[in-house]
């Protein structure tokens, strides 16, 4: 761990463990995840949910991918349904994604499945540990929030 992370963090945290478990967690939950379309078109797919419609420039930005990247992204999610392109008529240069009621049903599956195997793996811990966990929500939720 570099002198930088150390000043940055408290004593109690070992970040690079943190870190790591986190990255492991994600990996292996997503490998378990049968999805029907990349983690990179889901999450953008969720952010049009959450914070929809959205400029496409506006969602490159969000998802911190390039606009040639999100082009290939909206049109997979086009051409499943899962999302629909619409051209700002105030700016004719400039487009909106929103998304579809097909695209609702999709990412409620993909919650489903991943609170299933999520479901799965905190039943192989003890009632302690899933205690730890329950107690670390709110950090571990504040940890992810967006500035």
């Amino acid at each position: 761990m570099t002198a930088s992370i150390r000043r940055h963090t408290p004593a109690d945290v070992d970040v690079a463990r943190l870190s790591e478990a986190l990255s492991r967690f994600t990996r292996e939950t997503r490998r378990d995840l049968a999805m029907p379309l990349g983690a990179s078109s889901i999450s953008a797919l969720v952010t049009v949910e959450r914070d929809g419609p959205l400029r496409l420039g506006d969602l490159a930005r969000h998802e911190g991918i390039t606009p040639a990247t999100l082009s290939r992204i909206v049109a997979v999610l086009e051409e499943d349904g899962y999302a629909r392109r619409t051209t700002d008529a105030d700016d004719r240069r400039s487009s909106w994604l929103e998304i579809t009621a097909s695209g609702r049903r999709l990412l409620d599956g993909v919650r489903r499945d991943r609170a299933e195997i999520v479901s799965a793996r905190l039943d192989r811990l003890t009632a302690e540990q899933r205690g730890a966990l329950t107690r670390a929500l709110d950090a571990l939720e504040a940890l992810s929030a967006q500035d």
